[in-house]
């Protein structure tokens, strides 16, 4: 297994287009007259002795070859996780989460957008946050796993063993717009050795503005190329698209309803679909609580409400978890809804 693990992904690594102008010179990205000009917007980092000079992001960042390519990074220390926000990245196991700032770029007076990858379980998930001059988190998600074979989609089928391989392609320009072309590629590798080939691919280009002022990140344009017969697998990418929302996207919650009653058969039942779409809830509630606990309360015939409350009773979500993320609800009655409808004094 780990022998066609590590063929795999040398197998996309081989594969794998760089960016247009390639990686190196990593201070075109950002000259001296712009680290110049925005030394007031990259203080905080200097602040921590995070030398924001070493770590400028390219136009084009090409993943998993980028995040493999460790000498131009930053890993957190404890102290320096706690001040950038590793909490707010995370979640609520952010406690000793090793993580690794991959670049900054400045896009204004205002925001700084910052790139991680963050260690821990079987995914290593990109992440991407925007910062005030202050060091204060503005926005953030999650980009996908972008870190070569995906053992989400690994599995054993006879003497054969499928394999799914994700790469990125993150581009960003100077006025905050950003270009994320996600890759999922399926390989059948024989057990026994031997040629492996291509099942399918699925693509997507997601589009999105960071505005420059505020550092929200909205999403304005997808393009997505399926493969021709829809199958599992292709449906836990979908799933896993809805998750990449910025935390401060207020519509996600219309689209997890509107996954839930497409696949309402699949998710009314124990599958690994459900837990994933349950898991993808429980993140949802960490990052952005109030928005997302407003919407269903809007909205309290939603499937996707229905099935939120009963994987919180199923997978016995910890009370005190529960009640922060109740805190952060402003509507009085909303608040009580809550307090009543999960158990909490």
């Amino acid at each position: 297994m780990k022998r066609n693990l590590i063929w795999a992904l040398g197998l996309v690594l081989m594969a794998m287009v760089a960016c247009a102008g390639g990686q190196g010179g990593r201070q075109d990205a950002a000259t001296t007259d712009q680290l110049s000009q925005y030394k007031r917007t990259l203080q905080f980092l200097t602040d921590l002795d995070i030398s924001p000079d070493t770590l400028m992001l390219p136009e084009c960042v090409n993943f998993p070859v980028f995040s493999d390519t460790t000498s131009h990074s930053h890993w957190l220390t404890a102290d320096e996780a706690v001040t950038l926000g590793m909490k707010q990245l995370c979640g609520v196991d952010a406690d000793g989460t090793p993580a690794i700032l991959l670049g900054v770029r400045p896009l204004s007076e205002h925001i700084t957008l910052a790139l991680y990858q963050v260690y821990y379980g079987d995914k290593s998930p990109v992440v991407i946050a925007t910062y005030d001059a202050d060091g204060v988190i503005m926005d953030l998600m999650n980009a996908g796993t972008c870190a070569g074979v995906n053992t989400l989609y690994a599995n054993q089928d006879g003497d054969t063993m499928q394999l799914g391989v994700d790469s990125a392609v993150i581009s960003l320009k100077d006025d905050g717009e950003l270009a994320i072309d996600h890759t999922l590629t399926m390989m059948q590798q024989p057990a026994t050795g031997g040629e492996a080939k291509q099942l399918w691919k699925h693509l997507a280009k997601l589009i999105y503005q960071v505005d420059t002022t505020t550092g929200v990140i909205k999403q304005t344009d997808s393009q997505v190329t399926p493969p021709e017969v829809i199958n599992d697998n292709v449906v836990l990418r979908q799933l896993e698209m809805i998750s990449w929302a910025p935390i401060q996207d207020e519509e996600v919650m219309a689209q997890y309803d509107q996954f839930a009653q497409q696949h309402a058969a699949a998710l009314s039942g124990q599958s690994l679909l459900s837990t994933l779409y349950a898991f993808a809830l429980f993140d949802r509630l960490d990052h952005a609580p109030w928005s997302m606990l407003e919407w269903l309360y809007l909205h309290p015939d939603s499937r996707v409400h229905k099935l939120f409350i009963a994987a919180v009773w199923e997978h016995q979500l910890d009370n005190d978890r529960l009640a922060q993320a109740v805190k952060t609800i402003q509507e009085p009655k909303a608040k009580q809804y809550w307090k009543t409808q999960l158990g909490l004094k």
